[in-house]
């Protein structure tokens, strides 16, 4: 953990590299989900392995491609998909609908 949090905060040019690691902890994509690049952001958005605490700080990001690609995200709990169909976006809506139609009942 000392070193993926050594290179979040002394590199901020490996932060996207690093929220594409397959083996990024947790509580690194927590921090990485409030960074200030979208581009990095938008990374951790589209993880598998991300939790609903980290989906929902997401859905409500600036950057509507970061806010789409929670909405894309097989894990996103139907839940935050209900509300991102109320997002100003439309693209946003529009692929938070269709998830809802794939979605099975229980997430």
């Amino acid at each position: 953990m000392p070193v993926w949090l050594e290179i979040v905060k002394n590199h901020p040019d490996m932060r996207f590299w690093v929220a594409h690691n397959k083996k990024v902890p947790m509580e690194v994509l927590r921090i990485l989900a409030r960074d200030e690049d979208d581009r990095v952001r938008g990374m951790v958005a589209r993880k598998r392995k991300i939790s609903d605490d980290i989906l929902e700080i997401l859905a409500v990001d600036p950057e509507e491609s970061v806010r789409n690609a929670v909405a894309l995200n097989p894990r996103t709990p139907r839940a935050l998909l209900e509300i991102l169909t109320k997002d100003p976006w439309q693209v946003v809506r529009e692929n938070a609908r269709r998830r809802i139609g794939e979605a099975p009942t229980g997430r």
